[in-house]
């Protein structure tokens, strides 16, 4: 390859490379500035969230507490997600199954996990793509793999 360029003037080599990578350098720059996801603010998924057969969640500011027997709490932070958004939740607490077939919070080794929050419409993240589409749900994955969907209620009894 050297021997193709070897009678090739340095200026040209830099305009060469300046043609390939000047136009790839301007979009990668463009996408930073405009594909930046519009923030969310935290009042959006503020609320009482319950599930079938899941403790409910209150999402406050600053954490989520749980309404199971041991009254869990979570520190959270909304942020965007590669689709959509999500609650990263720490610590690291999973949704159990237990024999009588209801879930509960059981404290698990790790740094948190994710919950995508979801548009009225859809299950898919992906279709959350502004804060104006959140639905009021979010899923969590339990750990016999199936997702609980968690839906805002409108009673303010159902997170006593």
């Amino acid at each position: 390859m050297d021997a193709f360029f070897a009678k090739v003037p340095f200026r040209a080599k830099l305009l060469g490379w300046g043609i390939l990578l000047g136009p790839l350098l301007v979009l990668v720059l463009l996408a930073r500035v405009f594909l930046r996801p519009e923030p969310m603010p935290s009042e959006r998924v503020y609320g009482c969230y319950i599930a079938d057969n899941a403790p409910w969640l209150e999402v406050e500011p600053g954490r989520i507490r749980v309404g199971d027997a041991e009254r869990h709490a979570f520190a959270y932070v909304l942020e965007p997600a590669k689709e959509g958004y999500r609650l990263s939740v720490s610590p690291a607490m999973a949704l159990n199954p237990q024999p009588n077939g209801r879930y509960e919070f059981r404290n698990e080794r790790g740094i948190g996990y994710f919950w995508p929050l979801l548009p009225k419409s859809s299950d898919l993240p992906r279709d959350l793509r502004s804060p104006k589409d959140f639905g009021g749900r979010f899923s969590i994955t339990a750990r016999d793999s199936r997702d609980v969907l968690y839906v805002r209620s409108s009673r303010a009894e159902a997170c006593e």
